[in-house]
C-alpha cells in the first residue's frame, strides 16, 4: 500500500466510524484490470491493509459489484468510495457499475480524488525515470574508473 491508497482510506473512514476494506483475489484483479496486475498477492494486501490504523476490518474476496446481501450481511449503512485513477478496469468492462445496488439504497457516498492521489503507474514511473537516472551516473562512473586504469597501465608501462 502507498500514500494514495492510505490517503484514500483516510477519507473513507472520515466518513463513518468502522471502515470494512474489500480485497478483491488475485484473479479478479487479473479479470478486471488486466494480467499484469495485481503487483502484490492477496496475502501481501491483506497484511498491509490490517496494519493501516484507519482500517477496522478486511473482506477477504471481496466481490467487485457489492451486493444487497454483502451489506445486509455486514450491517454496512454507507458504502464509501475515493475516485482514484487507479481504479480504471480495462475497457470493455467499464459499463459495470460496481455500486448500483447501494446507490440503488441510497447508502453510496463517492468522494473526490485525496490531493495527492499516489498511484502504482505514478511509482512505476518514478523507479524507471531513478533507474535511467541511476544508470547514466553509473555509466559515467565506470568510463572515468576504466580511463584511470587504463591511464595507470600505460604509466606503469612507460616507466618500466
Amino acid at each position: 500500500m502507498h500514500p494514495g491508497v492510505i490517503e484514500r482510506l483516510k477519507a473513507a473512514k472520515a466518513q463513518g466510524n468502522y471502515l470494512y476494506v474489500g480485497l478483491w483475489d488475485d484473479e479478479m484483479i487479473r479479470y478486471y484490470r488486466g494480467a499484469q496486475f495485481p503487483l502484490q498477492g492477496l496475502q501481501e494486501r491483506l497484511l498491509m491493509a490490517l496494519a493501516i490504523t484507519d482500517v477496522d476490518d478486511v473482506v477477504i474476496g471481496a466481490p467487485y459489484i457489492v451486493t444487497e446481501d454483502l451489506i445486509k450481511s455486514l450491517n454496512i449503512h454507507k458504502v464509501v468510495h475515493v475516485e482514484s485513477r487507479e481504479d480504471q478496469v480495462k475497457p470493455e468492462l467499464r459499463s459495470i457499475d460496481p455500486f448500483a445496488v447501494p446507490k440503488s439504497l441510497n447508502i453510496f457516498v463517492e468522494l473526490p480524488p485525496v490531493a495527492h492521489d499516489l498511484t502504482v503507474e505514478d511509482i512505476a514511473l518514478r523507479v524507471a525515470a531513478n533507474r535511467d537516472r541511476y544508470q547514466a551516473k553509473f555509466d559515467n562512473r565506470k568510463a572515468k574508473q576504466d580511463n584511470y586504469y587504463s591511464n595507470l597501465k600505460q604509466s606503469e608501462a612507460t616507466a618500466t
